[in-house]
């Protein structure tokens, strides 16, 4: 179950038990911080929560906010050694600001919802300043397609070249919009949805990567031996599955060849063949010849994995979802100790704060320039 699934679950369960709680959301970071900007959680008036935005203690310090008023407010925390959150002190020698929304909340939590329903990178913009007419938490929303919008009740001169600016840079900002001719500051928040991973086997090791998967959050299906010897395309199966990563682990040459031979044809983000080098090589000098380079595509990767000396099916699960995760977040494999500087870029403090006022949209691939 993903992190934005558990969320809206417990929320149900705080329905159900009359519990007072908020949505708590991660707005602006400085300094090392336990989570980035976007990371939120439910937090019930009894300390319980889901989600995260800290170790714990964060969410203890806001469930002692929680009075019932509806009002929504952003507090700010110094994780630094000489502050102390509840008789905690965090020493990381950063900062945090949080936008708490007392719930129910309709449109902070059909935010939410939403974002559960992507299968695509979004923006969601939210007020996290009030002039009066625009109120903390109004919200207006655009996935990458611009096929999918979530109107709340922000509509500001501005919203939508800043929400595609936004998709490309694939990051998260604070910025400055303009109501009656009044700064109100909003978060813009870059959304990416669970890795979608198909994996293709009925083995021990696929059924182990799928429940490991499951577990880690990744939106994960897995395709049976039998389903694959219908005859149906896997385009016809599956529409999506040209933008998900798959897994090709049955076992079986002729099965992983024919689910190969059609996915090098949908050029996936990541594909990944289990077995020895000398096995997909055999496999690709099956295809017809205009597919034989293809074996040296940046996104095919066999034999698959990360090399961590991986022996046993959920050790080699962790190796292959270690690796997914790698590619999908752009990074190359390495020790954190030998990373030189912050964990999580942030944005410098001369870019927090941007201004947009006009409603020229940017260029953005894949997205028609209007206006």
């Amino acid at each position: 179950m993903s992190e934005i699934q558990e969320i809206l679950s417990f929320y149900e369960l705080c329905l159900r038990q009359e519990k007072k709680c908020a949505l708590a959301t991660v707005v602006k970071t400085s300094g090392p911080s336990y989570r980035s900007p976007g990371s939120r959680s439910i937090v019930g008036d009894d300390g319980s929560f889901r989600g995260g935005l800290s170790a714990g203690c964060l969410e203890g310090d806001i469930s002692c906010r929680l009075d019932g008023e509806k009002r929504s407010f952003v507090v700010e925390y110094d994780l630094s050694a000489e502050d102390d959150v509840r008789g905690f002190p965090f020493g990381c020698g950063g900062a945090v600001e949080i936008l708490v929304e007392q719930l129910p909340n309709a449109q902070a939590m059909h935010a939410v919802e939403w974002f559960s329903l992507l299968d695509q990178p979004a923006v969601l913009l939210t007020a996290i300043s009030s002039d009066g007419s625009i109120e903390i938490g109004a919200r207006y929303g655009m996935n990458a397609s611009c096929d999918s919008t979530y109107h709340g009740k922000l509509k500001l001169p501005g919203m939508e070249a800043l929400a595609l600016s936004v998709l490309s840079e694939r990051k998260s900002r604070i910025a400055e919009l303009e109501s009656n001719g009044k700064p109100i500051n909003i978060f813009a928040e870059y959304y990416e949805p669970p890795i979608s991973v198909y994996v293709f086997g009925d083995g021990e090791d696929a059924q182990v990567l799928e429940s490991c998967a499951t577990a880690h959050g990744f939106n994960i299906t897995r395709v049976a031996r039998n389903q694959l010897r219908s005859g149906e395309s896997l385009i016809r199966m599956f529409p999506r599955i040209g933008h998900a990563y798959s897994v090709v682990m049955a076992h079986d040459l002729n099965i992983d060849s024919d689910v190969v031979h059609q996915l090098l044809q949908l050029n996936p983000p990541y594909l990944g063949i289990m077995g020895p080098r000398s096995r997909t090589e055999r496999m690709f000098k099956s295809f017809e010849r205009k597919w034989h380079a293809a074996i040296h595509r940046g996104n095919i990767f066999a034999p698959i994995g990360l090399d961590i000396g991986a022996e046993t099916p959920r050790e080699i699960a962790l190796s292959v979802l270690a690796e997914i995760h790698t590619v999908a977040r752009c990074r190359l494999p390495q020790h954190l100790r030998d990373v030189d500087g912050a964990i999580h870029e942030r944005a410098s403090k001369e870019h927090s704060l941007i201004k947009l006022n006009s409603e020229r949209r940017p260029n953005l691939a894949g997205h028609t320039t209007l206006g």
